[in-house]
């Protein structure tokens, strides 16, 4: 299928508005995957791996969740089986590859691939999720690290990949280097630098998903007190910073699903709207936002529509 007419069909069908929103953030990621810009064999587009990864999951998170299945050839024909062996070796081979951050992306799509295609990705996302489990016995997670090094979006991914193999060895990693490293400190979300991972909103989201709701409910006010009130950021500094209100808004979300405190639900809206009303700080620039913050997006915007059964702390129980 031809990048051309994948985009064709991206734009035919009238959905709900945020199908149609999804519809939208598909246009720049599929344009992405569809181009070689580096030699690995599958995860070949969108400038470097890692991005490729989650514009695979974009579109693969797209597919189940709207039952729109105008990429599932394309996605079927992507993640070729000769071409995962190669992927394989690089993972196997090389221990500081993508570590921590594409390989935390790599978990989500190998979890959303098996629910909406099939299971081919599984072995390699158990054997990533063994490889992060090893990096952070051997160097304890930092929660204000930044960027390609933050451990909070790593350790909430292979919670989230985790819970899906029923890998209770793995769940229990997370929460005691939660309670071990996560629980002291302060982070102001307004001195964040301008990167593009969310380190105080997602080091939040993070905690929320192994302390009780109560214990959340003291904890958060106390190290994060001007969490909630964080503005969008509305003129990025630098290129990362595009992705910030995204991966807020995410944080956010998982937030507001934690504790039903309203204020995170519109700082979820807010963080979103601001960058998704600004076509240019997702579809713009190719080598600056083009290849990689419309996945952001997808994943801001698809979480609220994940069922309980997808991200289990989002059940509403009381944990």
């Amino acid at each position: 299928m031809t990048a051309a007419l994948v985009l064709a069909l991206a734009l035919a069908a009238p959905i709900e508005d945020w199908q149609a929103k999804a519809l939208e953030l598909s246009i720049p990621i599929v344009a992405c995957l569809q181009r070689h810009d580096t030699r690995h064999p599958v995860f070949h587009g969108c400038v470097d791996w890692h991005s490729s990864v989650h514009g695979v999951w974009a579109l693969t998170a797209y597919t189940r969740l709207t039952g729109d299945n105008r990429f599932r050839n394309m996605l079927e024909d992507y993640v070729a089986p000769d071409g995962l062996a190669a992927e394989q070796a690089d993972i196997e081979g090389f221990r500081t590859f993508e570590m921590p951050y594409g390989r935390a992306w790599f978990l989500l799509l190998a979890m959303e691939y098996a629910r909406a295609i099939d299971d081919r990705l599984l072995p390699l996302g158990d054997e990533i999720a063994e490889s992060l489990v090893r990096h952070y016995t051997d160097k304890p997670p930092d929660p204000s690290s930044s960027a390609y090094d933050n451990s909070s979006w790593a350790l909430l991914n292979l919670q989230r990949y985790a819970r899906y193999r029923q890998r209770e060895d793995w769940v229990q990693f997370v929460a005691s280097s939660v309670r071990a490293h996560f629980l002291a400190g302060e982070c102001d979300p307004a001195a964040q630098k301008q990167e593009f991972m969310a380190v105080c909103a997602n080091w939040a989201w993070l905690v929320s998903t192994v302390l009780t709701r109560q214990e959340f409910a003291q904890w958060w006010p106390k190290h994060m007190p001007g969490l909630a009130k964080v503005a969008p950021t509305a003129r990025p500094a630098t290129d990362h910073a595009f992705g910030v209100n995204f991966s807020r808004a995410w944080a956010f979300w998982g937030l507001y699903a934690a504790t039903g405190d309203e204020r995170f639900r519109d700082a979820y809206l807010a963080h979103f709207d601001a960058s998704y009303t600004k076509r240019a700080h997702w579809d713009g620039d190719y080598r600056s936002v083009g290849h990689w913050v419309a996945q952001f997006g997808m994943h801001a915007l698809l979480l609220p529509h994940m069922p309980s059964g997808s991200i289990e702390q989002f059940d509403g129980t009381d944990r």
